[in-house]
């Protein structure tokens, strides 16, 4: 199944950085990557923008992976991924992408990056890295999607409380062996206040960011795999002196059972709970905080080169004081299409629409309509190597 295939392990890997290592885990050195582009077409409230784009089938980026084997079951790891901007000549030169892991425009070194030690103990690694949110979560639940178009990411299901971020600075990760098909995850980010304390500067490597704290677990045996996740944000102090405690937090449950002859089915079920802020450390509106309860199902189905997914989903919010979208329900609906050409490259249909009564996603500030419903779609070449 296309799904579950060596090639699809490594197209996820590559799309989304999931392990700092060689994609096998030899030693040596590796570059991977994915690339695709094609005819995007986007509507937000019944505004309409189409024209050939880069990322409706995944964030195209390349890594450099290295792996040491320091003898006694003892490896050292490293990876640096990119983000790139092929479409346009100005992205390269930084000019059209602001990375907002450090801050600053350029398009070099903006996806993840660590370096560990691995072992019998299991894995240790320091730096920007991928939450366990988004692979126990957003990856488990939809392994052909992921956070690209028909998944919902970003919209009704998220990878972080504020369901635009899948890493943080100077994070430090452990994950532990696996045992009886359990293993357990944890991670957890410095908080970083340069803006409120002239003791750390952007020179000294403070970078402005709130903490961070997930733990994971993670079951997998058979056809089954299920995990959960919570994930928690504490920015009191960051960016401005006020000393209101914000604080947000994500808990996700997500399963897949493979039925064989090619049928996949997934679940998802999150709770998310974020104070809506003018920004870090500001005050919180108590009639706006988000109480958002999302669930979510999907089937993949792989016929030979041909692979078909659906995904269906709501967000409802629960707390009924909150402006305007208070006690109201989101609803997601996304298709997918993938032709395989060979073992690295496809051509991919996806499509989406999201009903936004309960305002789980903001739409552009340009677009001033109270029509709440977005539609995505694209058709294009995708390639992993």
């Amino acid at each position: 199944m296309v799904y579950t295939d060596k090639l699809t392990a490594l197209a996820t890997l590559a799309a989304t950085g999931a392990f700092a290592q060689t994609t096998d885990g030899s030693n040596g050195f590796q570059i991977t990557g994915n690339f695709n582009a094609g005819l995007v077409a986007n509507k937000f409230g019944g505004n309409k923008v189409s024209g050939f784009e880069q990322n409706g089938m995944g964030t195209s980026s390349i890594f450099f992976r290295g792996t040491e084997d320091l003898g006694g079951g003892l490896k050292a790891n490293f990876l640096h991924g990119t983000d790139i901007q092929f479409m346009t000549v100005a992205g390269d030169a930084g000019s059209m992408y602001s990375a907002t892991n450090s801050g600053k425009v350029g398009t070099f070194g903006t996806d993840q990056k660590m370096v560990g030690l691995s072992g019998a103990f299991g894995a240790v690694n320091f730096g920007a890295i991928n939450n366990s949110s988004l692979y126990n979560g957003i990856v488990l639940f939809n392994p052909t999607v992921g956070t690209s178009y028909g998944g919902g990411y970003g919209s009704i299901i998220c990878a972080d409380p504020s369901c635009g971020v899948v890493r943080y600075d100077n994070t430090l990760e452990y994950k532990s062996p696996v045992i009886n098909g359990f293993q357990a995850f944890g991670q957890y980010a410095t908080k970083q206040k340069n803006a409120i304390n002239t003791n750390y500067t952007t020179t000294l490597g403070a970078l402005n960011g709130p903490e961070m704290a997930e733990v994971s677990a993670k079951y997998s045996n058979g056809p089954l795999t299920a995990a959960y996740t919570h994930l928690g944000t504490d920015a009191t102090g960051v960016a401005t002196a006020a000393t209101a405690a914000v604080k947000k937090s994500v808990d996700t449950f997500a399963a897949a059972y493979d039925l064989g002859n090619g049928l996949r089915l997934g679940a998802l079920t999150q709770k998310l709970k974020a104070p809506t802020l003018v920004a870090y450390g500001g005050a919180e509106d108590l009639t706006k905080n988000t109480d958002r309860s999302t669930t979510a199902v999907n089937a993949i189905y792989t016929m030979g080169v041909n692979t078909f997914m659906l995904t269906v989903g709501q967000a409802k919010e629960n707390n009924a004081t909150r402006a305007t979208y208070g006690g109201k329900t989101s609803k997601f609906t996304g298709v997918q299409y993938k032709y395989a050409l060979s073992k690295m490259t496809s051509l991919e249909a996806r499509w989406e629409k999201l009903d936004d009564a309960a305002g789980t996603y903001t739409f552009p500030a340009q677009f001033t309509t109270t029509d709440r419903i977005r539609t995505r779609s694209t058709v294009g070449v995708n390639m992993n190597f």
